[in-house]
């Protein structure tokens, strides 16, 4: 599966180090790209970081998100940087396949 998703065109850059700012990579992201990362996993972040630091025993994976948020980038405070152009896809995957809430 992971094949699959690295040949889909427009999903991962060209080339890195990444050269351009994150809004110009966002922009260019093709629409199934932006519905498996904000549709599907960025509301699973923390989820996945919790269960990937408890499965590998790497606790320090945590450091990597807070409150469903990348941190390992960009500051929390600057977490804006991380949200999407509204799309109806995303905002349909969010309604049809919720995460799981927590309590």
């Amino acid at each position: 599966m992971i094949g699959v998703f690295l040949q889909l065109s427009r999903i991962l850059p060209d080339e890195y180090p990444l050269t351009a700012g994150v809004r110009f990579y966002l922009g260019d992201e093709g629409g199934f790209g932006r519905l498996l990362d904000y549709g599907m996993i960025a509301p699973r972040l923390q989820q996945l970081y919790e269960w990937s630091a408890h499965e590998l025993q790497a606790p320090d994976l945590l450091d990597c998100v807070r409150d469903g948020v990348l941190t390992y980038a960009w500051p929390f405070e600057e977490r804006g940087v991380w949200q999407p152009p509204p799309s109806f896809p995303v905002r349909m995957a969010h309604r049809v396949v919720p995460p799981e809430r927590r309590g």
